[in-house]
């Protein structure tokens, strides 16, 4: 990855494309770090859903940061909530997967001890998982 210097803040060029990171209108240096998390925590999840053959129809991640009063205002907590709806779905097998997301991510038990990770689970059952 290249961070290159333009007036507004970088682009970072990537083999994978480009993104604009600044204070004011594109995305932060912490919106990437709460990004971060959120996926990490995704493909943690996906990957433990696909090991066992679950299928669902939709799967979002909804996140949220909290930062400190005081400056430089550091990122205090991540909250990472998952949705999952799916026809069928078994809750309970689905909370147990659930509890092997935040030690297997890369990305929270790098800022464990720093930032507060905090995953919470809804499931929603659908009439049809293709929903």
């Amino acid at each position: 990855m290249t961070l290159l210097a333009n007036r507004q803040g970088f682009r970072l060029t990537d083999p994978h494309g480009t993104m604009d990171i600044n204070k004011e209108g594109d995305f932060t240096p912490g919106d990437l770090l709460e990004t971060a998390i959120g996926a990490c925590s995704g493909l943690v999840f996906k990957r433990l859903l696909a090991n066992r053959g679950i299928d669902y129809g939709e799967l979002r991640i909804e996140t949220e940061r909290e930062t400190a009063k005081e400056k430089p205002e550091p990122i205090t907590k991540v909250g990472v909530h998952f949705t999952i709806k799916g026809n069928g779905l078994d809750e309970k097998l689905l909370r147990r997967l659930f509890t092997h997301v935040y030690p297997n991510c890369t990305i929270a038990q790098s800022v464990k001890g720093a930032i507060e990770v905090a995953e919470t689970l809804t499931i929603e059952q659908t009439a049809d998982a293709a929903e």
